[in-house]
């Protein structure tokens, strides 16, 4: 039985290679028909942030870890700059983004990252694509803080703003995100005056809620949680990841180290394999927090010397994950784990 499942989850990630190199993120098939990037010498390859016409670098700037953290201020700043510097053009954050301190609660640090970036948008705002988020679910109340994040950010539009962190818990609220006094009504209408250009979603707990929005809104982007452990538990590779393409979505992956739990037990995985192994996906990029500029300069030299991994590859990765998975997909839903691999 096991032998046949790893033989069903190869035969999967074949697919998967597949549908990476049809949606043009692999510019060069070898003769075989399995993807290889051309040479990008020092440069980070890029891929299309779906049906926006963005060219975005397979790594992205994730505004979490230091940059939300109080009294990181300079670090954050040197941490995106240097991002930038190094060819980084895709800047993820959210209105709610800010970690607690021991004299600073999580309801007074929010807005500190995006104030962080800010600092460097006010002189570098055309060399990213920006993305921030609401986590209202209200007309009003995402209006309130799309006008918060734009001051925050010292700019006067966002080139992305989606709706934060989707759960299953809130299917049953879908109906009101878009009655007229919902989010939705919000996102349209800030589109509608420039202050956003594209809309999406985000999730890292519940695939259907993610299908559940997708197939109702023809939402230009998703930011996902995706890591070397999703096959384990309601995967949104196998149950989102399909749709997301068929709806030409830029496709952004998160949680890729999960929060640096692949770091314990003596190390499950490396950062490398886990930045490849997502990247290897058909993502347009992948966002990582980070807690000093040393992380960057790390994670950078990888994406710039990423080759896609194989489906076996792959299967040898997840193999190296399996006896932590649940650690590893900790954002889930752990209410109901499936029967063991």
């Amino acid at each position: 039985m096991k032998k046949q499942q790893k033989e069903t989850r190869r035969e999967f990630l074949h697919k998967m290679l597949g549908a990476t190199a049809l949606a043009g993120f692999y510019p060069v098939l070898r003769g075989d028909g399995l993807p290889l990037f051309a040479d990008q010498g020092a440069k980070m390859p890029l891929r299309p942030l779906g049906r926006t016409g963005h060219m975005v670098g397979i790594y992205s700037l994730g505004g979490q870890a230091a940059i939300e953290t109080p009294g990181k201020e300079e670090l954050s700043v040197q941490i995106v700059n240097r991002a930038i510097d190094l060819g980084i053009n895709y800047i993820d954050t959210a209105a709610a983004y800010g970690r607690a301190t021991a004299a600073i609660p999580k309801s007074e640090a929010m807005g500190h990252s995006e104030r962080n970036i800010g600092k460097v948008m006010k002189y570098r705002r055309k060399e990213v694509f920006l993305a921030s988020k609401t986590n209202d679910r209200t007309y009003d109340g995402s209006m309130r803080l799309l006008e918060k994040s734009l001051k925050n950010l010292e700019t006067d539009h966002l080139d992305l703003w989606q709706v934060h962190n989707l759960t299953a818990g809130q299917i049953p609220d879908v109906d009101k995100y878009f009655a007229a006094g919902g989010v939705i009504k919000a996102m349209e209408k800030a589109r509608e005056q420039k202050m956003v250009r594209f809309l999406g979603i985000t999730g890292h707990e519940s695939p259907e809620m993610l299908k559940i929005m997708a197939e109702r809104f023809p939402f230009d982007n998703v930011l996902v949680a995706l890591n070397a452990a999703d096959k384990f538990h309601d995967p949104f590779i196998e149950k989102f990841i399909p749709l997301a393409l068929e709806k030409k979505m830029g496709i952004v992956g998160m949680k890729i180290p999960a929060r640096d739990r692949i770091f314990s037990h003596g190390g499950i995985i490396t950062i490398r394999e886990a930045m490849d192994y997502v990247m290897t996906l058909p993502v347009s990029t992948i966002i990582i927090g980070l807690d000093d500029v040393a992380q960057l300069e790390e994670n950078i030299k990888i994406a710039r010397e990423f080759k896609p991994l194989n489906a076996d590859q792959m299967l040898a990765i997840e193999d190296k994950v399996k006896p932590y998975y649940k650690e590893l997909q900790f954002f889930k839903n752990l209410s109901e784990w499936p029967a063991e691999w």
